[in-house]
């Protein structure tokens, strides 16, 4: 496991509040925490870009950030900046995490993640998480289930979505005809 770094109380408190640590005790988030790697990044950058591999996922410490996705598959005509579409700006104040579906599977990333303010924050392995919870198993099972929650609330939210678009996209091709 990678080496333990100095987490404040302020930061405990200030994170114990994300869906991804509900039901842990402080001790148990002061723990994955200090597991963790503190990451800087300035305004304007990419954290992750979507297609890329990852294995991690971040906790806002400070900060704003907005998701993006591509919304035309690449090779059809028109793609490029046409089909970029900025879904949601996150900030610090909201306890977001981002990247969650990497620590339960070897995938690509879903969305590019572009930093609007200078940023601070958490970064979580799937491998650190992995042996944290073989040592602890009660906070295994609590991050396990907070990840369920929050994809679960996630899928639910792009199936409302779709739903959305198909009825958008029935009423166009209704009144093209």
């Amino acid at each position: 496991m990678n080496s333990r770094i100095y987490v404040s109380d302020q930061e405990v408190s200030q994170l114990i509040e994300i869906e991804l640590f509900k039901n842990l005790t402080f001790e148990q988030v002061r723990t994955v925490l200090a597991h963790s790697e503190k990451i800087r990044f300035r305004k304007n950058e990419i954290i992750m870009k979507e297609g890329e591999s990852g294995d991690s996922i971040y906790l806002i410490l400070e900060g704003s950030v907005e998701v993006g996705r591509q919304l035309v598959l690449s090779g059809i005509e028109g793609d490029g900046e046409i089909g970029n579409k900025v879904f949601t700006r996150l900030s610090s104040e909201d306890h977001p995490v981002f990247g969650e579906i990497s620590l339960l599977e070897d995938s690509k990333r879903t969305a590019t993640i572009r930093t609007l303010t200078d940023c601070r924050f958490y970064k979580i392995t799937r491998h650190t998480l992995f042996q944290l919870t073989q040592q602890d198993h009660a906070l295994g099972c609590y991050i396990f289930m907070n990840l369920a929650t929050i994809i679960s609330s996630r899928l639910r939210k792009a199936d409302e979505d779709i739903v959305k678009l198909t009825t958008v996209l029935s009423i166009i091709l209704k009144e093209g005809v």
